[in-house]
């Protein structure tokens, strides 16, 4: 009898010390509202910009901000989703007078929890770089959420 309640006991501590997940294997379609918070590694203060995006049936769309001067305003394509990872492909034709990693365009890592939505623009390391160099690093990340 002893041993029974021993191995309730620890069956019982275990599951509830373990810690649930939260993210979902799913990128669920609606529509998301945040910002894309632009952090730079040599700036204390990072760079935020309100956004709106719709996301149905692997396709994305992003509501032009009201704000002209605002570059980019809009864009629009296809995703997909696999092992937490977004692959975004934009449509839009662009100009080159803004800084191009703003477009929702490439890998993203994706962390969601139903309501929650982050994207965090991957960059794949093309070069070796010295680690006696100081170099700045500049990230992107949409933090939405889901508003339906």
């Amino acid at each position: 009898m002893k041993v029974q309640i021993c191995i309730f006991l620890f069956a019982l501590i275990l599951s509830l010390g373990c810690k649930k997940s939260t993210n979902l294997d799913v990128l669920l379609d609606g529509n998301y509202t945040g910002v894309l918070v632009i952090t730079n590694s040599i700036r204390s203060v990072p760079v935020t910009r309100p956004i709106s995006i719709l996301l149905q049936d692997g396709k994305f769309s992003i509501t032009p901000s009201a704000d002209i001067n605002l570059k980019p305003s809009g864009g629009k394509g296809n995703y997909t989703f696999r092992n937490g990872i977004g692959y975004f492909t934009d449509e839009v034709v662009w100009t080159a007078d803004f800084d191009w990693n703003m477009i929702l365009n490439g890998e993203y890592d994706i962390r969601s929890s139903g309501i929650d939505l982050t994207l965090r623009k991957r960059f794949n390391t093309k070069i070796a770089l010295s680690p006696a160099t100081s170099y700045a690093t500049i990230d992107y990340e949409y933090i939405l959420k889901r508003s339906n």
